[in-house]
């Protein structure tokens, strides 16, 4: 093998070694954090990083289709490959990218949330492949999951769904959020209630009447008004429909995963990942010493 060839080589078995170090690395700290984190009810989960079990369903008012097959869906990943020949070496490279960027909910037996799937390593429910000669991916989507090729087709489109109704595993950042009404709404609830607590001086407005002198001073109107505020405000606090949201981490440390498949199955099978991920880069290691003892790279 010439030095030049030698080199390469050593630099792909490296590059392999490294990307493997990371995928098992990222693996493992998924299904670590699967394990130790225990499900929550939506109603009385805690502020911050939760693991949650529901069925996904649209937003009220809401329906998500998949741009390729129209199918419903409260999340979707398609993607259209274009084949490339180099001599007799055939490869694919990607020319459309579509991730589902929708809000959808999760609901169990005690409420809902809403979930934000962006940077979400999601596990999908269906997987759809096929083939075909233009970017017409809408023409040809198959009803069955895997469509094999047995011609030359130039394109190949895939399609990642989760369905309504689905019963979703999710592990991410938990915070509950509260609708803040515009301060021109605030004010004229105020204006209505110094109003109504003019209609009953005696019953409301009494407290105010520092001197007791029976007449309402300016600036003891302007106590009226700052206790009828406080007052609107408690009032709206107490209203206000509290909005549960789950998505991704500020600090991206914690992992975001979206998955279709049951909690147990999926820590098994990154684990099964990781593992065989560190086997295989251990095996690559020894290979480049082994290499390297024979003929040292410089």
């Amino acid at each position: 093998m010439s030095a030049q060839d030698y080199v390469a080589l050593n630099g792909v078995l490296l590059f392999v070694l490294l990307a493997l170090v990371v995928f098992a690395y990222g693996t493992y700290k998924r299904y670590r954090s699967m394990d130790a984190t225990a499900t929550s009810r939506i109603r009385s989960a805690a502020q911050g990083y939760v693991e949650l079990k529901g069925l996904a369903e649209f937003l009220p008012n809401d329906v998500i289709v998949s741009p390729f097959s129209n199918s419903r869906c409260v999340w979707y990943h398609c993607t259209i490959d274009r084949q490339q020949r180099s001599g007799k070496r055939t490869s694919w490279s990607n020319i459309l990218d579509l991730c589902s960027e929708h809000l959808f909910r999760i609901v169990d037996e005690t409420g809902e949330c809403v979930v934000d799937p962006d940077f979400a390593h999601v596990v999908p429910e269906t997987r759809k492949t096929w083939y075909g000669h233009d970017t017409d991916a809408k023409s040809r989507p198959p009803a069955k999951t895997v469509h094999v090729s047995f011609g030359n087709h130039k394109y190949r489109f895939r399609e990642l769904l989760i369905r309504p109704a689905t019963e979703i595993y999710a592990l991410g950042w938990f915070r509950t959020v509260y609708s803040n009404p515009a301060e021109e709404y605030i004010d004229k609830r105020v204006e209505q209630r110094v109003a109504d607590w003019r209609l009953q001086p005696q019953k409301h407005l009494g407290r105010f009447d520092v001197d007791g002198d029976g007449t309402i001073r300016k600036d003891e109107w302007q106590n009226i008004y700052a206790a009828a505020r406080r007052e609107v405000q408690r009032e709206i606090h107490d209203e206000a429909k509290p909005q549960h949201v789950l998505a991704s981490a500020e600090d991206k440390n914690s992992p975001f995963i979206l998955s279709a498949i049951p909690e147990e199955s999926l820590v098994r099978r990154k684990k099964w990942m990781s593992h065989g991920a560190v086997l295989a880069a251990f095996l690559i290691f020894t290979a480049l010493i082994l290499i390297y003892s024979a003929r040292p790279w410089i």
